[in-house]
């Protein structure tokens, strides 16, 4: 894995006509350094610059990139890992003739380009973002991998960002210049507020193109951009997959055995794909189903190939009980003869690495597990510069307490005889019947920390509700988004602003699936709708950075994705919902399939959410506070009544306790988003980066007990 940065644009460009451009191209490229070990590499052609940082774990001495085609018209950056690379070579050698200079797959991607065109996206399987330009200006292509899991950002002159709002299959536009980046702290662009873009990401209505930013967007996951320059100014197209991540419609359902039989079949292969490298390898390991079926695979692939050498696992417990995982991890680590690394982060640790992790993620959220997971990567990179993880599992295979909440919703409404769902809850409103019940006496009810728990939703069905009646669709994270709406926005102005939100909601909601009132708000589609919207938007936008990529890369460290294979994405996209969430049941599919190799118990053992504590305590709110205002004064983003309002009731311990836990979660929320969004306009806005205290760093890890 690793970064690159680049720009290729006209000579009437504004870019073209700056005389220190290329001085802060070189000077804003630089700070991806992080995401390879060796020095920056170049290529600067006419109308065209190009940086590569590498880290490298296939054939390590002659991977050299930028790299340039044999016949010199054209050149690659690339940023992952493609598996089946050596498989695409053989076609490649056998049908062109083509021999390859070197063993990487950098050049079977380049001279897959060449031969297959875009084709060459349905051959490759891997994690990716590749940009491959014409060296004489005139092209250029962009792909990104199908989950999203490598990052690829790109800056528009004169391009708006809000001309994404709405999910098309495809947008076509002008410009004089594209800039495209691994982070967009690469991008030699003025760094800028988009309001609208920072209001939809503060309160988590996640998009899968636009960002907070000015004239930056990010490709999404699955998706590919063409630019042919024209006369003065590029035209480009960007083109996405409108496949959702399963069929509303199964045409034949296998019987149990045989998919459960299918299941790790397929995660084996897709683990045995992560496994190729020139370097040793690692797994996350936490309590969960998810990395333990990884660190099964990972472990077998090891006792077949390399018998002598133990996979080592990697584990983070926290100071707070209800977020650790520590001893449900040793327990496996030591039953499947792993070599088992667990380090303990204390608060303090946790709010140093904070704004560390803010800066490499560049996200405006709520969410302080990728200070956790930064210190993860820290520690293992002492290790190996490579760990596959269970990241995609949740989402594939409906893990989170959103997914139980949304087919929960299904469940409530199914024995009521009225067709439509507005008469559903109208003639028997939610609450008087024994299933409406059921999630909230299950779950939700023994929630005493839902911040703890994961989850974000209390369980009425108010979420939907409420959703089905402002947006048509039902979002079983409403009340979330409609608290932290209200407390930056105020009541008024936040029912207004959410209302205007819908056309965007429910375009990226059905992307892929049927657009008619009729299906949207049927209840029995309320997990395929949710799921697909999640996968689409908030696993590429926000799990895959927050505790994906970009905190393994701010460590120097790779990260592979076996769930997120084209192997698992087949088997998830032929399931129906009672092999996702059966009854109280999440992830069944994978339970199931993993209980006799694992045993009942590792196999069974519920859902903990990967989470961290709120990173702000009464003393500090105060110092919080004059940030926060001065900062609302100084960009206009939102009102700063508003913020003092959360403010007063941050401090107000006598009106926190009399607030429903879920409530009381959200605006927690909303003020650690508030307090990262300061975080955000340091480093990104104004490029002030945090100081590193490496001495600190060095003595955490040395004091560590290594089991």
């Amino acid at each position: 894995m690793c970064g690159y940065a680049g720009i290729i644009y006209t000579p009437s460009s504004v870019y073209s006509l700056n005389s220190n451009f290329k001085e802060k191209f070189y000077s804003n490229a630089a700070k991806l350094k992080h995401r390879g070990n060796e020095p920056m590499r170049k290529v600067e052609l006419e109308n065209i610059l190009l940086t590569h940082f590498r880290l490298s774990f296939l054939d390590v001495k002659s991977n050299i990139q930028p790299m340039l085609s044999k016949n010199k018209k054209w050149v690659i950056v690339f940023n992952g890992e493609i598996y089946n690379h050596n498989i695409i070579r053989k076609k490649i050698t056998a049908e062109q003739g083509y021999q390859f200079a070197t063993k990487t797959d950098t050049e079977t991607l380049l001279e897959g380009f060449l031969n297959y065109g875009l084709e060459i996206k349905k051959y490759i399987e891997g994690e990716y973002s590749i940009v491959i330009c014409s060296t004489d200006a005139s092209e250029m292509i962009a792909m990104r991998d199908p989950f999203g899991v490598k990052p690829l950002f790109l800056a528009l002159e004169d391009v708006p960002t809000n001309a994404f709002t709405v999910a098309k299959e495809s947008y076509v536009f002008k410009t004089k210049s594209i800039q495209f980046a691994s982070e967009m702290k690469g991008l030699v662009i003025d760094k800028k507020w988009d309001r609208e873009g920072f209001l939809r990401q503060f309160v988590g209505l996640y998009e899968p193109i636009r960002t907070p930013f000015q004239n930056i967007i990010q490709l999404p996951q699955n998706s590919f951009l063409y630019a042919k320059k024209q006369n003065d100014h590029y035209v480009v197209k960007l083109q996405l997959t409108k496949a959702p991540i399963r069929s509303s419609q199964v045409e034949k359902e296998p019987s149990h055995n045989e998919i459960y039989g299918e299941f790790s079949k397929s995660l084996h292969k897709a683990v045995e794909h992560r496994m190729l490298s020139e370097l040793e390898l690692g797994v996350y390991l936490s309590g969960g189903i998810d990395s333990k079926a990884v660190a099964f695979e990972a472990a077998q692939y090891n006792l077949k190939h390399k018998p002598k050498q133990n996979i080592q696992s990697f584990t983070i417990s926290f100071q707070h009980d209800e977020y650790s995982e520590s001893t449900e991890a040793l327990s496996f680590a030591k039953k499947m003869c792993l070599t088992p690394h667990i380090w303990k982060v204390s608060d303090e640790n946790l709010s140093y690495s904070y704004k560390i992790a803010v800066y490499h993620s560049e996200n405006v959220q709520p969410y302080t597990n990728g200070a956790g997971k930064w210190w993860l990567s820290r520690f293992a990179g002492q290790h190996v510069k490579g760990v596959l993880t269970g990241d995609g599992a949740d989402e594939l295979f409906c893990g989170y307490p959103s997914f139980r909440y949304a087919s929960w919703w299904k469940f409530a409404l199914h024995n009521r005889p009225e067709k439509n769902v507005f008469d559903k809850i109208n003639t028997l409103p939610i609450g008087n019947n024994w299933r409406d019940t059921v999630y909230l006496k299950k779950f939700a009810s023994n929630e005493k920390d839902p911040w703890a728990a994961g989850s974000s939703a209390e369980g009425s069905g108010e979420d939907f509700i409420d959703s089905l009646k402002l947006w048509g669709i039902p979002h079983p994270l409403f009340g979330q988004i409609r608290t932290i709406t209200y407390a930056l926005m105020g009541s008024e102005e936040g029912l207004k602003w959410l209302t205007e939100q819908k056309e965007s909601i429910v375009s990226w909601f059905s992307f892929g699936l049927q657009k008619d009132e009729e299906f949207l708000i049927d209840p029995n589609n309320s997990l395929i709708l949710w799921q697909n919207y999640f996968c689409k938007t908030h696993l590429p936008v926000q799990v895959l950075n927050w505790v994906g990529d970009r905190m393994e890369m701010a460590n120097t460290i790779e990260g592979r994705t076996p769930y997120l294979s084209k192997e698992m994405a087949h088997i998830a996209a032929k399931l129906k919902d009672n092999l996702l969430i059966r009854g109280f049941e999440d992830k069944s599919i994978l339970r199931r399939s993993y209980q006799k190799k694992l045993g009942q118990l590792s196999a069974m053992v519920p859902k903990k959410q990967f989470g961290a504590p709120f990173l702000f305590n009464d003393n500090s709110i105060k110092t919080y506070q004059e940030k926060i205002i001065a900062k609302a004064n100084e960009t206009k983003l939102f009102e700063t009544k508003n913020a003092l309002n959360l403010f007063e009731f941050m401090r107000a311990e006598h009106l926190k306790k009399k607030t429903a836990p879920h409530t009381l979660a959200h605006l927690n929320a909303a003020y650690q988003t508030l307090i990262c969004f300061t975080e955000v306009d340091d480093s990104i806005i104004k490029g002030i980066i945090p100081e590193r205290d490496f001495d600190l760093e060095e003595k955490v890890i040395r004091n560590q007990k290594i089991i």
